[in-house]
């Protein structure tokens, strides 16, 4: 789903992709990095996190965004060359072939897309086996899902619960788990 205009004056900011950048940076210290060469990131925004793994890291990285704008803004930030390129996917229904990415990164992604279920899915598939995936998202209490589910239909809300599930049941093993209130900074791994 296309974010707001308010959504992106907020997430475009070059101190939030700063903050995102050191994110992942702090997870990637903990992996096999030597092993990681292709690498997707779901909701590239502007590409700052694209770009710096492909910089720092020399990955081959694909950005994507549901967003066309989106996707013209990282092209125009953080010029697409060896090792860098962008394109408009939807998540829950990537253009890839299967067990193509080492490593696959989404973060505050996965609330905006209305089949979240289907996204978990493209993560598994795309993915190869023994690859990670960075996910930092938010969950919401039972509630809040129970009381908006039936408004809502172009947001993901989901439990935590609900969505550990679909990680489980798509051979998403857990490696680290840090959570702040409603946000989660996990660490997966795809097992055979």
């Amino acid at each position: 789903m296309a974010m707001t205009r308010f959504e992106k004056i907020f997430v475009n900011r070059e101190r939030k992709g700063q903050r995102n950048i050191q994110k992942v940076r702090s997870r990637l210290d903990q992996l096999p990095v030597e092993n990681l060469h292709n690498t997707l990131e779901l909701g590239c925004g502007i590409g700052s996190v694209s770009a710096f793994l492909s910089e720092d890291y020399q990955m081959s990285v694909i950005g994507t965004d549901f967003d066309p704008a989106q996707i013209e803004i990282a092209k125009r930030t953080h010029p697409e060359k060896d090792g860098l390129r962008y394109q408009i996917e939807d998540a829950s229904n990537l253009s890839f072939e299967d067990g193509y990415f080492d490593l696959v990164v989404s973060q505050n992604v996965f609330h905006h897309v209305p089949n979240w279920k289907g996204a978990v899915h493209e993560v598994s598939r795309v993915l190869t086996t023994g690859g990670y995936f960075l996910w930092f998202d938010l969950t919401f209490p039972k509630f809040i899902v129970e009381l908006f589910q039936p408004f809502v239909k172009n947001y993901g809300l989901y439990t935590f619960e609900a969505i550990m599930s679909q990680f489980v049941e798509n051979r998403l093993k857990e490696l680290h788990h840090e959570r702040s209130l409603f946000a989660h900074h996990l660490v997966f791994q795809k097992i055979g």
